[in-house]
């Protein structure tokens, strides 16, 4: 496996900045964030020759505050699926070829599961064949166990695969992972072959994303675990405001220390 770092570690930074740091702690790979990209205001091109020269490979998390794909709103749904769309426009400026998005959400306690099911499928089935003609990979990102979440459970994951994608895998998230179950039991029970991008943070009962080394997931493990049936980028999560400059390295530096990163 081969790890990077998102960019909103550096999220009050330009994208440029966060991938100077995210370069020089030894990382490979940047996952820009959709948001991030336009609060910056610098263009895809820019962040593209950036990455560049630095050696870093991008990946794009595909717009996910504030939007719904599933939502039974019709105008929200139909917003959620443009900027959705729009977040592939830009990986294929950026030079990515991964993008992870969010599954969508159930929009009320009292919403129907089947129909955000409904919503779920027909979205990911309109991003698939854009993707497809962009030459993308899509991964749907397991959630975390939390109110109105849906994609969650390993019979979540089975459940959408049981299609078959022309361009839609999976984002397996640890942190995610371990909200439901040790996540070496999750990875057990998903279908592996269908992973095609991962994230990892530490965990903590009441936080789920934090800088690796400072909550209760067993990474060693985790990471192990994972890499016996995916071999591609992890990115890190565990954004903390104002933090990123010493977070960053901080991660790559307890990477190195479990033998996981040169």
């Amino acid at each position: 496996m081969r790890f990077g770092s998102s960019t909103m570690f550096l999220r009050e930074k330009p994208v440029t900045a966060a991938l100077d740091l995210i370069a020089r702690s030894g990382f490979v790979a940047a996952e820009v964030w959709i948001e991030h990209l336009w609060r910056s205001e610098e263009t895809p091109e820019l962040i593209k020759q950036r990455a560049r020269d630095l050696g870093l490979t991008l990946t794009v998390h595909a717009t996910s505050y504030d939007v719904n794909i599933c939502s039974t709103n019709p105008g929200i749904r139909r917003e959620s699926m443009r900027q959705m769309e729009e977040s592939l426009e830009i990986a294929v400026r950026l030079g990515a070829q991964v993008v992870a998005m969010h599954p969508g959400f159930l929009s009320s306690s009292r919403a129907s599961l089947e129909t955000a099911w409904e919503f779920l499928l027909e979205a990911v089935a309109a991003l698939d064949a854009n993707a497809a003609r962009a030459g993308l990979r899509l991964g749907v990102e397991a959630m975390e166990r939390r109110a109105k979440e849906f994609f969650v459970l390993p019979s979540d994951l089975r459940r959408l695969f049981q299609r078959a994608w022309c361009s839609t895998g999976l984002t397996i998230d640890l942190a995610h992972a371990q909200t439901v179950m040790n996540p070496r039991d999750y990875l057990a029970q998903i279908p592996a072959a269908k992973i095609i991008h991962a994230h990892c943070s530490d965990n903590a009962l009441k936080q789920t994303h934090l800088p690796l080394g400072r909550g209760a997931l067993d990474l060693p493990a985790a990471l192990t675990a994972l890499g016996k049936n995916y071999d591609g980028i992890v990115i890190i999560e565990g954004y903390v405001p104002g933090q990123g400059e010493s977070i960053v390295p901080a991660n790559a530096e307890y990477l190195r220390t479990i033998g996981m990163m040169r």
